[in-house]
């Protein structure tokens, strides 16, 4: 009877030693995987994952990527079909991944961030920009009508068409204008329509240059297919993130990522939807 109770405490002990945590991590290892962009090692999302977090002083658990995006989804409340993306690529694997989450019927929106440490989803730390910074905002809207959620994409129609046509390779061609100081390198793959703008006074070379690794990337790469179309804007110049977005339609329903410094990560992203 002594050794019963003797077990009793130990066993009561650990599992209030369980219930401590909340807080939640990309980075499936703690140390080595990285789902960043430096490195293009987007790590392994397991099962298994919770774990302590040695690095901060209140030992809360952490989650890894795929834990946090089945958080985000059940903190959403939409008529909207919810989709979210696979992977968010993070600049190290020394940081986390969390997210501030609204929704409506007709709406919802995720804003992706990475975190210098553990930070719970739709926790107001998001908001501090000491602690948190913004990677991408993934979201979803109904429309009255198909015509309208196509219009919405920012789909171009005959791209493919046009003076001063430039090999992007894989057998697609780009065209160039211009217009109101800025200029433009247009194409189409499929039902997609793409675009890479930059200012006039910038070396067009750096358009060129943007498409050809976006279409080398999507060589590799599966886009959703949208039903029926979808449209693509990027900026070549660095850290536009308010320029970036990447849209498709799905009948009544528009898919967006926006709000990415890097056009390659958007495109990482948006692709991770068919994973």
């Amino acid at each position: 009877m002594k050794t019963k109770f003797l077990i009793v405490p130990v066993v009561f002990s650990a599992l209030l030693l369980a219930s401590c945590g909340g807080s939640y991590s990309s980075d499936s290892s703690g140390t080595s995987n990285s789902y960043g962009s430096s490195n293009n090692n987007y790590g392994k999302t397991t099962d298994d994952t919770m774990k302590k977090d040695t690095n901060s002083n209140s030992q809360v658990s952490t989650l890894s990527e795929k834990d946090v995006l089945a958080t985000v989804k059940s903190k959403l409340d939409s008529d909207v079909v919810v989709m979210l993306p696979k992977s968010i690529p993070l600049s190290s694997n020394k940081y986390y991944l969390s997210a501030m989450t609204t929704s409506s019927p007709d709406e919802y929106n995720v804003i992706f961030y990475e975190t210098k440490s553990p930070i719970s989803v739709n926790s107001s730390d998001l908001r501090d920009t000491a602690k948190a910074t913004p990677l991408a905002t993934v979201s979803g809207k109904n429309y009255a009508t198909e015509q309208e959620a196509a219009d919405a994409t920012g789909h171009m129609d005959n791209v493919n068409t046009g003076m001063n046509g430039v090999d992007l390779g894989s057998g697609i061609t780009g065209y160039s204008d211009a217009g109101a100081g800025s200029t433009f390198l247009n194409w189409a793959e499929g039902r997609w329509s793409m675009g890479v703008r930059n200012t006039t006074s910038a070396d067009p070379q750096d358009s060129i240059d943007l498409a050809k690794k976006i279409v080398a990337k999507l060589e590799q790469e599966t886009l959703p297919a949208p039903h029926q179309v979808g449209g693509m804007k990027l900026e070549a110049a660095p850290n536009r993130a308010d320029g970036n977005i990447i849209s498709w339609q799905e009948g009544k329903t528009d898919y967006i990522v926006s709000g990415f410094a890097d056009p390659l990560d958007g495109i990482t992203i948006t692709t991770s939807f068919t994973e």
